[in-house]
This record gives C-alpha cells, structure tokens and sequence, in this order.
C-alpha cells in the first residue's frame, strides 16, 4: 500500500491509499478526478496518466496554458 498526495490547482488537495504499482489514472479514478485539459505532474516532473506512482508521491494536476495564436 503506497500514498500520495493529488494536487488540483488552483487549491484542492486530497491523499489517497493505492494498491503497490498504481499509475496516475490509479489515482485519478479512485479520487473521482479527471485528467482531460489537464497538465499532469508527477514529484514535480511531466508525467501522463500511465506513469508509475512511489509511496509519498504528489500528483499535481493543473489546467493546460492556452497559447495564443
């Protein structure tokens, strides 16, 4: 059993228990959140939502920059 932490910007922060070898969309389905137009990071570092979560790990989930054209 590992937890993490899920952070929503702007300012929800929620821990969750997962099962050893969870991924991000582990973590997203047992929270109720969803990673679509979302920038996903995982201990600060891009990430998707098949990357491999460790125990104390923070998934930082933020809405994509829109650039303009």
């Amino acid at each position: 059993m590992i937890m993490i932490k899920i952070v929503k910007n702007p300012g929800l922060l929620r821990e969750v228990a997962l099962n050893d070898n969870a991924t991000v969309a582990d973590a997203l389905s047992i929270s109720g959140h969803d990673a679509e137009g979302m920038a996903i990071t995982v201990n600060g570092v891009s990430g998707s939502v098949g990357t491999p979560l460790t125990d104390g790990a923070t998934v930082t989930l933020a809405p994509n920059a829109k650039g303009n054209a």
